[in-house]
């Protein structure tokens, strides 16, 4: 393996980009986890892992406690953006919270004079017997012996940033022997397409269509991963931070029903919403007392905790440190390395498959702006960790995890590995393959060297396997193809009816031109061209195939990339891809 590609085959060679270039150097600035409120806690949750219940014990003499539950209450389309909070009641030293109650808010007073001390709040994973029935995954016979499956996904975060901003996990992950596939390539453009490949299969058109997340009840229809899961008796759970951000919720309608058996959103709709917040980089960075991520990062815990032997799938997905500042995730470098131990001392590493991800890397900002941003965005982290009795059990699927290290892999083949789970005896022939890609097959068997990214369901535009070469941005043609781009988005614009609100783009700089260099360096028709367009010199990235002889550039617009942060410009409309390339017309410079 040639140490300056992440895979080097026939059909692909992806550089393995240094991580310390100086351009990064020159704009990376480390920043240090500072607590949010340094005051000791009045109040401590406690958990009866025998009686499977919480209490609340108060650590200070003469004060008085209440507490407000959080209760999810939104009815159609406002289903999943609506919480009720009900009045504090005042409870006793070492109140058993009622199994009925997931999250609450509480207050401590001063006992003489009523003063407000500390506002706190907690969410709980009850533990439900209906969800748990079927779920035992203590059995005798190896064979019969069910893994839980734990996805640990962090927002934005790709290969480099990661070795870079998390250096403790990222030498704690190796160290450990967890495997990583470092050809691991995303699918499409920002959360929603990648994980939703990962989590059904379909492609971005597809999840469009059939889970029509603009509509309400539409998510709900959808064959979400959590559902097949359920179905084989595992007990579910989904967490995500940053309510407005959220993958099924911005611009989208979200779940009209909690999709899992645990759904963190109500907590976390009430917690942004009624506690003090801290912003960093324009996203929640404290909320109340702690850093947002570590609300999902408990969640993770308590679930595991709670249903410990017992068969679970959780997804736990955080934005709040990484997805607008490239180095803000090293000041959650050690704290994220604390919970991977907590992790660890309680169990989990001995019972489940851990799939530690992302879902690209930094999409738009100064570090997107660079030499390697192109590769930045599209090569995300991906880790799995296999339980040693599994590793046992199926040696064969570990020895092809780590054959498959430096092989062309997508969000397609992690959704086959997560059906494959699901059923662990049966033949590679007759497991269910993704609809987004047929050829795609689960990791735990080796994907063929030869790959290219046409076979794992990557486009063009996303595929990071060949490389290209500057050419000068005076370069007639590549003129001609620029305004030819501008001109397509303007006539998608028109498409959509939206040249009542959005103003005309005009080229105003052409930034790079790059000319994809075939393996074996012959010059090909394939062009990547960063610009820039009037009004708000916004940014784009297009790669798209020049024809010679008709002189035209064949492109899909919304494959185009926005590289400027949106800063309220676009948001007129409502669609992600519109977002894109609307600029208001009430928007001036």
């Amino acid at each position: 393996m040639v140490p300056n590609y992440f895979v080097n085959s026939a059909n692909c060679r992806m550089p393995a980009v240094n991580p310390f270039t100086s351009d990064v150097l020159q704009i990376f600035h480390k920043t240090t986890y500072k607590m949010c409120d340094a005051n000791r806690d009045l109040i401590t949750v406690n958990y009866d892992s025998k009686e499977r219940r919480y209490s609340l014990h108060k650590n200070k003499e003469n004060i008085t406690c209440c507490y407000k539950p959080i209760l999810r209450w939104g009815k159609r389309t406002e289903a999943d953006n609506l919480y009720k909070l009900l009045p504090c009641s005042n409870f006793h030293q070492d109140f058993v919270v009622p199994q009925q109650i997931d999250a609450i808010i509480t207050e401590c007073r001063r006992l003489k004079d009523r003063v407000l001390l500390q506002q706190d709040a907690f969410g709980f994973v009850q533990f439900k017997a209906k969800a748990a029935k079927n779920a035992s995954s203590v059995d005798n016979d190896p064979f019969d012996r069910r893994p839980s499956v734990l996805l640990w996904g962090i927002d934005s975060m790709s290969r480099m940033n990661f070795q870079r901003t998390m250096p403790k996990m990222y030498k704690y992950l190796r160290d450990e022997n967890w495997y990583e596939l470092q050809g691991y390539n995303k699918i499409g453009d920002n959360t929603f397409p990648n994980l939703m490949a990962v989590l059904t299969g379909f492609n971005n058109t597809r999840s469009n269509a059939v889970c029509r997340p603009h509509e309400v009840g539409g998510m709900d229809a959808c064959p979400m991963l959590w559902k097949n899961y359920k179905r084989k008796g595992y007990t579910t759970a989904y967490a995500e931070d940053w309510s407005t951000y959220a993958t099924f919720n911005h611009l989208l309608r979200g779940f009209r029903e909690p999709p899992t058996d645990y759904y963190s959103r109500p907590f976390i709709l009430a917690i942004e919403k009624e506690l003090k917040k801290e912003y960093e980089s324009g996203i929640p960075y404290c909320v109340g007392r702690r850093h947002y991520a570590e609300y999902v990062y408990d969640a993770a815990l308590q679930f595991t905790k709670v249903y410990k032997n017992q068969s679970t799938f959780g997804m736990f997905w955080t934005n709040s440190f990484s997805h607008n500042n490239f180095a803000l995730p090293t000041s959650m470098d050690a704290r994220l390395l604390e919970y991977m131990r907590s992790l660890n001392r309680s169990g989990t590493f001995e019972e489940s498959i851990i799939v530690f991800f992302s879902d690209h890397g930094m999409r738009f900002g100064d570090l997107r702006n660079l030499e390697n941003g192109f590769l930045e965005e599209r090569m995300p982290i991906l880790y799995i960790w296999l339980p040693k009795w599994f590793r046992a059990t199926y040696p064969e699927f570990a020895d092809s995890l780590r054959e498959n290290k430096n092989r062309l892999t997508s969000n397609y083949d992690i959704y086959a590995t997560l059906r494959h789970i699901l059923e662990l005896e049966t033949p590679q022939a007759d497991l269910p393959r993704p609809e987004g890609c047929p050829k795609c097959h689960s990791v735990f068997f080796e994907v063929d060297q030869s790959r290219g990214c046409k076979d794992v369901g990557i486009d063009d535009h996303w595929c990071t396997c060949q490389n290209f070469e500057n050419i000068t941005v005076s370069d007639p043609t590549a003129r001609i193809i620029t305004e030819q781009l501008v001109n397509a988005t303007n006539n998608y614009l028109t498409g959509k009816n939206l040249t009542g609100i959005c103003q005309t783009l005009r080229l105003s700089n052409i930034q790079s031109v790059q000319l994809e260099t075939k393996l074996g360096s012959i010059r090909s028709d394939e062009y990547l061209i960063r610009y820039e367009a009037e009004p708000g010199n916004i940014r784009f990235e297009a790669s798209t195939r020049w024809n010679k002889a008709t002189r035209r550039i064949s492109i899909s617009v919304p494959e185009i990339s926005r590289l400027t942060s949106y800063n309220h410009v676009s948001d007129c409309v409502n669609d992600a891809v519109e977002k894109k390339f609307c600029i208001c017309l009430n928007y001036s410079q």
